[in-house]
């Protein structure tokens, strides 16, 4: 008898350490989900016209921050390759766009003639400096891809075919 009180009072513990152990694997699953891109993207993001976007746009999308300007000729002649890819793939990625244009009205202009369907963080926000620095950006285009949970998974979203594989995942 006295050999089962002691075994039940270890198995409740190992219960209770279970128990917390699976609550906490839940949450974790839960945040990584719920990536709150207001962190990354603390001023926000605005569409074409300036006007803001819900970020919760991004929620639960692979996101890939494009880094581009009108004056850049790679850039003119990659961004119309991904406004269709972004368009074939709308349901699983988003775009943001971080201008390198040298004004407001720039960017808003590139944004409008190459009919990119994503929002812009605004024009030279702390947030738009802030990635493009943490990731080591010296030339454009560069398309940073970050996972549903916030990572990084590629310095190379260029590659479109790249990219498209780590969508089907």
């Amino acid at each position: 008898m006295h050999d089962e009180g002691r075994n039940l009072l270890h198995s409740i513990p190992m219960k209770s350490f279970l128990a917390s152990l699976s609550l906490l694997l839940c949450a974790t699953l839960v945040s990584a989900a719920d990536f709150d891109w207001k962190t990354r993207f603390p001023e926000g993001l605005v569409d074409q016209a300036g006007k803001a976007v819900d970020i919760a746009t991004l929620k639960n999308k692979t996101v890939a921050v494009y880094c581009s300007a009108h004056w850049c000729p790679p850039c003119r002649t990659f961004t119309p390759q991904l406004v269709k890819f972004a368009n074939d793939h709308k349901d699983k990625l988003a775009v943001v766009f971080i201008s390198s244009d040298e004004d407001a009205e720039r960017m808003f202009a590139y944004m409008k003639e190459t009919k990119m369907p994503w929002p812009a963080v605004p024009f030279k926000s702390a947030g738009g400096r802030a990635i493009k620095k943490e990731q080591g950006v010296s030339g454009i285009p560069t398309l940073l891809v970050y996972g549903k949970d916030g990572q990084l998974l590629t310095k190379n979203g260029r590659d479109l075919d790249g990219l498209e594989k780590l969508l089907g995942k």
